[in-house]
Protein backbone atom coordinates (compact mmCIF):
# COMPACT_ATOMS: atom_id res chain seq x y z
CA UNK A 1 0.00 0.00 0.00
CA UNK A 2 1.50 3.84 -1.04
CA UNK A 3 0.74 6.37 1.90
CA UNK A 4 0.90 9.84 0.31
CA UNK A 5 2.47 12.29 2.80
CA UNK A 6 1.35 15.92 2.70
CA UNK A 7 3.31 18.88 4.76
CA UNK A 8 1.45 20.55 7.18
CA UNK A 9 0.30 24.10 6.29
CA UNK A 10 2.05 25.47 9.24
CA UNK A 11 5.61 23.67 7.20
CA UNK A 12 7.93 26.11 4.36
CA UNK A 13 6.81 25.07 1.04
CA UNK A 14 9.35 22.31 -0.97
CA UNK A 15 11.10 23.20 -3.41
CA UNK A 16 9.75 21.73 -6.86
CA UNK A 17 12.10 19.17 -7.16
CA UNK A 18 11.33 17.48 -4.41
CA UNK A 19 7.44 17.46 -4.69
CA UNK A 20 7.46 14.01 -6.68
CA UNK A 21 9.50 12.58 -3.46
CA UNK A 22 6.00 12.39 -1.30
CA UNK A 23 4.64 8.76 -1.61
CA UNK A 24 6.84 6.04 0.05
CA UNK A 25 5.81 2.90 0.81
CA UNK A 26 5.92 0.71 4.25
CA UNK A 27 9.57 -0.26 3.50
CA UNK A 28 11.21 3.47 4.17
CA UNK A 29 14.70 2.40 4.62
CA UNK A 30 14.77 1.24 0.77
CA UNK A 31 12.45 3.68 -0.56
CA UNK A 32 14.37 6.35 0.75
CA UNK A 33 17.48 5.09 -0.31
CA UNK A 34 15.75 4.79 -3.93
CA UNK A 35 14.36 8.14 -3.91
CA UNK A 36 17.99 10.01 -2.69
CA UNK A 37 19.64 7.90 -5.71
CA UNK A 38 16.63 10.04 -8.01
CA UNK A 39 17.56 12.87 -6.48
CA UNK A 40 21.54 12.53 -6.94
CA UNK A 41 21.02 12.00 -10.56
CA UNK A 42 18.53 14.31 -11.62
CA UNK A 43 20.77 17.29 -9.53
CA UNK A 44 23.48 16.18 -11.09
CA UNK A 45 22.56 15.95 -14.26
CA UNK A 46 21.76 19.51 -13.52
CA UNK A 47 25.13 20.38 -12.21
CA UNK A 48 23.56 20.96 -8.52
CA UNK A 49 25.90 18.94 -6.46
CA UNK A 50 24.80 20.47 -2.98
CA UNK A 51 21.20 18.14 -1.03
CA UNK A 52 18.80 19.58 0.31
CA UNK A 53 19.43 20.01 4.54
CA UNK A 54 17.64 16.77 6.22
CA UNK A 55 14.88 19.03 7.27
CA UNK A 56 13.46 19.28 3.81
CA UNK A 57 13.88 15.83 2.89
CA UNK A 58 12.52 14.06 5.73
CA UNK A 59 9.83 16.29 4.92
CA UNK A 60 9.54 15.47 1.40
CA UNK A 61 9.82 11.54 2.23
CA UNK A 62 7.66 11.79 5.07
CA UNK A 63 9.68 10.21 7.20
CA UNK A 64 11.92 10.68 10.16
CA UNK A 65 14.98 12.00 10.25
CA UNK A 66 16.62 9.05 11.82
CA UNK A 67 15.53 7.00 9.10
CA UNK A 68 16.45 9.31 6.43
CA UNK A 69 20.18 9.53 8.08
CA UNK A 70 20.65 5.63 7.68
CA UNK A 71 19.88 6.15 3.94
CA UNK A 72 22.33 8.90 3.89
CA UNK A 73 24.74 6.95 5.49
CA UNK A 74 24.66 4.06 3.07
CA UNK A 75 24.90 6.35 0.60
CA UNK A 76 27.97 7.91 1.66
CA UNK A 77 29.69 4.47 2.37
CA UNK A 78 29.03 3.92 -1.12
CA UNK A 79 30.84 6.81 -1.78
CA UNK A 80 27.73 8.34 -3.89
CA UNK A 81 27.91 11.46 -1.40
CA UNK A 82 30.05 13.43 1.33
CA UNK A 83 28.93 14.84 4.45
CA UNK A 84 30.73 17.73 5.65
CA UNK A 85 30.40 18.81 8.88
CA UNK A 86 28.87 22.26 8.77
CA UNK A 87 28.38 22.99 5.51
CA UNK A 88 25.81 20.57 4.03
CA UNK A 89 25.91 17.01 2.01
CA UNK A 90 27.13 17.02 -1.64
CA UNK A 91 26.80 14.54 -4.14
CA UNK A 92 30.54 13.11 -5.51
CA UNK A 93 30.22 14.09 -9.13
CA UNK A 94 33.00 11.78 -9.91
CA UNK A 95 30.23 8.89 -9.17
CA UNK A 96 27.75 10.35 -11.32
CA UNK A 97 27.35 8.89 -14.92
CA UNK A 98 29.22 5.51 -13.60
CA UNK A 99 27.67 1.62 -13.95
CA UNK A 100 26.44 -0.14 -10.96
CA UNK A 101 28.50 -0.18 -7.80
CA UNK A 102 29.47 -4.01 -7.12
CA UNK A 103 29.46 -2.86 -3.88
CA UNK A 104 25.79 -2.47 -3.54
CA UNK A 105 23.08 -4.69 -2.96
CA UNK A 106 20.81 -4.46 -6.00
CA UNK A 107 18.61 -6.85 -7.75
CA UNK A 108 19.31 -7.61 -11.64
CA UNK A 109 16.08 -6.45 -12.53
CA UNK A 110 16.94 -3.69 -10.67
CA UNK A 111 20.33 -3.08 -11.80
CA UNK A 112 19.46 -3.46 -15.95
CA UNK A 113 16.26 -0.84 -15.10
CA UNK A 114 18.98 1.64 -13.95
CA UNK A 115 21.42 0.64 -17.20
CA UNK A 116 18.57 1.92 -19.21
CA UNK A 117 17.22 -1.02 -20.42
CA UNK A 118 13.68 -2.73 -19.94
CA UNK A 119 14.59 -5.63 -17.82
CA UNK A 120 12.47 -8.96 -17.76
CA UNK A 121 13.66 -12.39 -16.01
CA UNK A 122 12.45 -15.62 -17.12
CA UNK A 123 12.91 -19.27 -15.06
CA UNK A 124 14.92 -21.46 -17.05
CA UNK A 125 14.63 -23.96 -14.42
CA UNK A 126 13.62 -25.17 -10.94
CA UNK A 127 15.07 -28.55 -8.89
CA UNK A 128 16.62 -30.00 -6.42
CA UNK A 129 19.93 -31.23 -6.60
CA UNK A 130 22.57 -32.31 -4.35
CA UNK A 131 25.47 -30.05 -2.96
CA UNK A 132 29.26 -30.27 -3.98
CA UNK A 133 31.90 -30.06 -1.39
CA UNK A 134 32.68 -26.65 -2.49
CA UNK A 135 29.31 -25.28 -2.29
CA UNK A 136 28.28 -26.86 0.49
CA UNK A 137 30.76 -25.12 2.25
CA UNK A 138 29.84 -22.02 1.13
CA UNK A 139 26.92 -23.13 3.03
CA UNK A 140 28.53 -24.44 6.23
CA UNK A 141 26.61 -27.46 5.89
CA UNK A 142 27.89 -31.17 4.63
CA UNK A 143 28.61 -32.21 1.20
CA UNK A 144 25.69 -34.11 -0.60
CA UNK A 145 22.96 -32.22 1.25
CA UNK A 146 19.97 -31.25 -1.23
CA UNK A 147 19.79 -27.55 -2.37
CA UNK A 148 16.86 -25.95 -4.18
CA UNK A 149 18.15 -24.41 -7.86
CA UNK A 150 17.05 -21.92 -9.47
CA UNK A 151 18.14 -21.14 -12.40
CA UNK A 152 17.33 -17.79 -13.95
CA UNK A 153 17.96 -15.83 -17.43
CA UNK A 154 17.33 -11.68 -17.06
CA UNK A 155 16.83 -9.76 -20.64
CA UNK A 156 17.82 -6.41 -21.57
CA UNK A 157 15.20 -5.27 -23.79
CA UNK A 158 14.61 -8.48 -25.13
CA UNK A 159 18.30 -9.69 -25.35
CA UNK A 160 19.95 -12.00 -22.49
CA UNK A 161 22.32 -10.32 -20.40
CA UNK A 162 22.83 -12.12 -17.16
CA UNK A 163 22.44 -15.65 -16.42
CA UNK A 164 21.79 -16.46 -12.57
CA UNK A 165 22.41 -19.74 -10.65
CA UNK A 166 20.92 -19.60 -6.99
CA UNK A 167 21.40 -22.82 -4.33
CA UNK A 168 19.04 -22.75 -0.93
CA UNK A 169 19.45 -25.53 1.53
CA UNK A 170 16.36 -27.73 1.27
CA UNK A 171 16.79 -27.65 5.14
CA UNK A 172 15.16 -23.89 5.11
CA UNK A 173 12.60 -24.49 2.61
CA UNK A 174 10.09 -26.80 4.24
CA UNK A 175 7.85 -29.83 2.96
CA UNK A 176 7.61 -28.99 -0.54
CA UNK A 177 10.45 -26.72 -1.86
CA UNK A 178 10.04 -27.46 -5.75
CA UNK A 179 6.81 -25.85 -5.37
CA UNK A 180 8.10 -22.77 -4.34
CA UNK A 181 7.74 -19.69 -6.02
CA UNK A 182 11.29 -18.65 -7.92
CA UNK A 183 10.07 -14.93 -7.59
CA UNK A 184 12.46 -12.63 -9.44
CA UNK A 185 15.60 -12.38 -7.46
CA UNK A 186 17.66 -14.20 -4.36
CA UNK A 187 16.68 -11.18 -2.12
CA UNK A 188 12.95 -11.37 -2.52
CA UNK A 189 13.08 -15.43 -2.41
CA UNK A 190 14.91 -15.10 0.98
CA UNK A 191 12.56 -12.70 2.05
CA UNK A 192 9.67 -14.50 1.31
CA UNK A 193 10.09 -18.09 1.56
CA UNK A 194 13.07 -18.34 4.51
CA UNK A 195 12.93 -15.95 6.35
CA UNK A 196 15.23 -12.79 7.63
CA UNK A 197 16.03 -10.66 4.53
CA UNK A 198 20.04 -11.14 3.51
CA UNK A 199 21.62 -8.84 5.60
CA UNK A 200 25.09 -8.71 3.56
CA UNK A 201 26.95 -11.04 0.82
CA UNK A 202 30.28 -12.08 -0.04
CA UNK A 203 31.81 -11.87 -3.64
CA UNK A 204 34.28 -13.17 -5.59
CA UNK A 205 34.59 -11.74 -8.88
CA UNK A 206 36.56 -12.96 -12.00
CA UNK A 207 36.49 -12.82 -15.73
CA UNK A 208 36.00 -15.83 -17.66
CA UNK A 209 35.21 -18.11 -20.59
CA UNK A 210 31.02 -19.14 -20.32
CA UNK A 211 30.76 -22.28 -19.69
CA UNK A 212 28.31 -24.38 -22.55
CA UNK A 213 24.89 -23.90 -20.79
CA UNK A 214 25.79 -20.45 -20.16
CA UNK A 215 26.39 -19.61 -23.68
CA UNK A 216 24.15 -21.53 -24.95
CA UNK A 217 21.53 -19.04 -22.44
CA UNK A 218 23.05 -16.06 -23.44
CA UNK A 219 23.13 -16.49 -27.21
CA UNK A 220 26.87 -15.46 -27.12
CA UNK A 221 29.98 -17.51 -28.50
CA UNK A 222 31.97 -19.18 -26.17
CA UNK A 223 34.61 -17.84 -27.01
CA UNK A 224 32.97 -14.47 -25.57
CA UNK A 225 34.52 -13.66 -22.31
CA UNK A 226 31.79 -12.57 -19.20
CA UNK A 227 32.28 -11.53 -15.86
CA UNK A 228 31.35 -13.93 -13.29
CA UNK A 229 30.03 -13.33 -10.19
CA UNK A 230 29.65 -15.72 -6.84
CA UNK A 231 27.83 -14.92 -4.37
CA UNK A 232 27.57 -15.85 -0.63
CA UNK A 233 24.10 -14.55 0.85
CA UNK A 234 24.26 -13.89 4.70
CA UNK A 235 21.99 -13.59 7.38
CA UNK A 236 22.21 -11.02 9.96
CA UNK A 237 22.83 -13.78 12.42
CA UNK A 238 25.88 -14.96 9.92
CA UNK A 239 23.97 -17.98 8.93
CA UNK A 240 24.82 -18.82 5.02
CA UNK A 241 21.21 -18.69 3.40
CA UNK A 242 22.05 -19.28 -0.59
CA UNK A 243 24.75 -19.22 -2.78
CA UNK A 244 24.27 -17.17 -6.35
CA UNK A 245 26.71 -17.79 -9.65
CA UNK A 246 25.98 -14.84 -11.97
CA UNK A 247 27.45 -14.95 -15.73
CA UNK A 248 26.85 -11.00 -16.91
CA UNK A 249 27.26 -10.21 -20.41
CA UNK A 250 29.07 -6.12 -19.98
CA UNK A 251 27.44 -5.18 -23.31
CA UNK A 252 24.80 -4.91 -21.31
CA UNK A 253 25.21 -4.32 -17.52
CA UNK A 254 28.77 -2.65 -16.50
CA UNK A 255 29.98 -2.70 -13.10
CA UNK A 256 31.98 0.17 -11.08
CA UNK A 257 33.59 0.30 -7.83
CA UNK A 258 33.49 3.74 -6.03
CA UNK A 259 36.31 3.19 -2.63
CA UNK A 260 36.39 5.76 0.01
CA UNK A 261 39.09 6.21 2.60
CA UNK A 262 37.62 9.21 4.92
CA UNK A 263 34.94 9.31 7.06
CA UNK A 264 33.83 12.71 7.06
Amino acid sequence: MVTRIHPEPAQPALPADLAALSAITSDAYRQVKDRLREVITRLGEEGRLRLPSEAELSTALGVSRATLRSALQSLQKEGRIRRLHGHGTFINRHALGLGANLAEAGAFMDLLTEAGHQATVSTADQRVVPLDADMAASLEIPAGEQALRIERVFAASGAPAVHSVDHFPVRLLGDDPRALEATQSTFEFVERHIGPPVCYSVAEVRPVLPPAEVATALKIPATQPLLRLRHTHIQADEQPVAVTVVHVNDEYLRFSVIRTYLDE
